[in-house]
Parts: structure tokens; C-alpha cells; sequence
């Protein structure tokens, strides 16, 4: 299981690839977004708590500045959704549970209400 520094040291590298995109690339968020998805494949692929800390930070950025984007991406939030098993539950200390939590709920809430903030 990836330890707590590993999940903090993954979510860092996504916002950084993620911003970089956006400032340096002049991408936007959606477009930032998808090329991360791309970027950071081989650690989604692995599933698990790398896969939720990759696409928690992905989703949630997408939930705040390009919320009516979200619903291109509704499979790998499943995805998302599905990875949050209850071993990955019971071995994350109660504080970055409650975080990731409240991604995944701000990511499905904004999903839900069609992009509205």
C-alpha cells in the first residue's frame, strides 16, 4: 500500500504538471486536465490509492475552475468512485481520508448539479 508521503508526494506532481499546463502552455483546464490523464496513465493504471490521489486532484481542480467540463469525463470519475475501496479506507490516517473524501464529494456534487458551482 503507498504510504502517506507517497499519496501527498503524487497529488503535488499532478498540480504541478496541471498548473504548468495552464500557465506555461496556455492550455485550459479541461485541455490541462486531459493531457495530465495522459501524463499520469502508468499510476492510474496501477489503481489503488495512486489512481484516487491522481484523478482526486484532476477532478477536484476541474470541479472549481471548469466545472461544466466534468461531464466529459463521468468514466474515469466512476473509476474514481469505484477505487475508494474499504481497504484503502481503513489504511489512511482519518485526516487524508477526510481529504480525498471531500474531493471526491465536491467532484461528484459539481458532476451532479451539471457543472453549476
Amino acid at each position: 500500500m503507498m504510504n502517506r508521503a507517497a499519496f501527498y508526494r503524487t497529488k503535488y506532481y499532478v498540480v504541478e504538471s496541471f498548473y504548468e499546463k495552464i500557465v506555461m502552455e496556455h492550455y485550459t483546464a479541461a485541455q490541462a486536465l486531459g493531457r495530465c490523464l495522459t501524463e499520469f496513465r502508468f499510476q492510474i493504471s496501477g489503481g489503488g490509492l495512486e489512481a484516487l490521489a491522481v484523478y482526486s486532484e484532476l477532478f477536484s481542480k476541474a470541479a472549481l475552475l471548469a466545472p461544466e467540463e466534468l461531464h466529459c469525463f463521468r468514466r474515469q470519475i466512476n473509476e474514481m468512485t469505484f477505487l475508494l475501496t474499504p481497504e484503502i479506507q481503513t489504511g489512511l490516517p482519518g485526516d487524508t481520508l477526510e481529504e480525498l473524501t471531500d474531493d471526491m464529494e465536491l467532484i461528484n456534487r459539481t458532476l451532479n448539479e451539471g457543472g453549476a458551482s
